[in-house]
């Protein structure tokens, strides 16, 4: 007889099949919901403050894998003001990319689906309504809508600038072809122009000349002012940037730090910094928000967070980082543990097992409700219980 006990991390076939079932059930559902006509009146809503280009309210993204469902972004919550630039921080896998995706409705589907929460983008173009800015809410958005709006109001960056360029067409002709998108009638020589501007804009060097170049022939930091030029041709609102200065070095990532920062001031557009590096966000951004296994742990303006940081998470990356003032023979500061498995997540602390600060409230209860210890600064931690204070 075999006594041998089953490994409790294996699916039985039965278990892999209701899985299996459930998903399909699901992902039928929302697909089936977004190919629903809908009119103007049911996407669109209005702003709770008007001086905010994006509100991101309870969002909830969700991966549905044969192993079980994904919370990669799960009830999230936070605002980009208007010409602001907002720093998402955390590590690999916890849910800033997919944050990103969802904006722009570019979530790998059908495995991966918004399932719930609102995303209220401010066009400024729809008027008000009892004295709020009228809105879209891109997570009812039809796709076709959708497209109205990706690329010229909303543009994204993207992490690797080698994969996201077109490595059979030129640079010009890559540019060329958003203006021709927001700009159907347009001439060519409207779109040469245009596309010589844009190179222009973010510094590259003869222009006339670097059109014709095909990506391989540019230098990663050349790609990555080409990504930037093709993000802001449809002089966008809010430019979504996933962790630009990836692979650059040091002095490569400074000047497109810079151009970015110029760029913003000059459109008046708002940028979403995604980055894990603590010193972009520390030069970039005027707010953090700082996320978690697909949480937000804490969130407030850059000195809230780098003067104040109250979560143990925040605590621990800041510490995490090197510092020129540190002895050289002192091991670096790693925060101890693993990122829990993103499968089925409960609804609980999800930091408390890698916590030196937890207390007897972590344990057997819900996620921590958001706590504002001041008017621009909040945590989501048992540790604080009343504005201001400690528990």
């Amino acid at each position: 007889m075999n006594n041998k006990k089953r490994n409790p991390n294996l699916l039985t076939l039965k278990e892999s099949r209701a899985i299996i079932k459930s998903n399909l059930r699901e992902m039928k559902k929302y697909e089936k919901l977004k190919r629903e006509k809908r009119t103007p009146d049911q996407y669109t809503t209005v702003m709770k403050s008007n001086d905010n280009i994006l509100e991101i309210e309870d969002l909830e993204t969700y991966f549905y894998t044969d192993n079980g469902v994904v919370k990669s972004v799960n009830k999230i919550s936070f605002d980009v003001p208007k010409n602001s630039i907002i720093g998402l921080v955390g590590e690999s896998g916890c849910g800033k990319s997919v944050t990103s995706l969802s904006i722009m409705q570019l979530v790998q589907a059908p495995q991966g689906q918004v399932v719930g929460g609102e995303i209220r983008f401010n066009s400024g173009e729809l008027g008000q309504e009892n004295g709020q800015d009228k809105c879209y809410d891109i997570t009812k958005m039809p796709t076709l809508d959708m497209c109205r709006i990706r690329g010229k109001d909303i543009s994204m960056i993207f992490q690797e600038p080698m994969t996201s360029l077109n490595p059979v067409f030129t640079v010009g002709y890559q540019i060329e072809e958003v203006f021709y998108l927001n700009n159907p009638e347009g001439t060519k020589e409207e779109a040469h122009a245009k596309a010589i501007e844009m190179l222009t804009m973010v510094g590259i060097p003869m222009p006339e000349t670097i059109i014709n170049y095909y990506p391989h022939q540019l230098s990663g930091g050349m790609r990555q002012r080409v990504m930037i030029a093709i993000a802001l041709t449809g002089n966008p609102k809010l430019i979504i940037a996933d962790e630009p200065t990836t692979a650059l070095d040091v002095t490569i990532q400074n000047q497109i730090l810079n151009l970015l920062k110029r760029v913003q001031k000059d459109c008046e557009a708002s940028i979403m910094l995604i980055t894990h590096d603590l010193g972009v966000v520390a030069e970039m951004a005027d707010y953090v928000v700082v996320m978690y296994a697909g949480k937000i742990v804490e969130k407030g303006t850059v000195y809230d967070i780098f003067d104040n940081p109250l979560h143990p998470y925040t605590i621990g990356i800041q510490k995490a980082k090197p510092s020129l003032a540190s002895d050289a023979a002192e091991e670096l500061y790693s925060i101890p543990g693993n990122v829990p498995n993103p499968i089925n997540i409960p609804d609980e602390c999800l930091f408390k097992g890698r916590c030196n600060m937890r207390c007897a409230d972590c344990e057997g209860k819900c996620y921590p409700r958001e706590i504002k210890v001041s008017p621009t600064h909040s945590v989501f931690c048992h540790l604080y219980h009343e504005e201001g204070g400690e528990g």
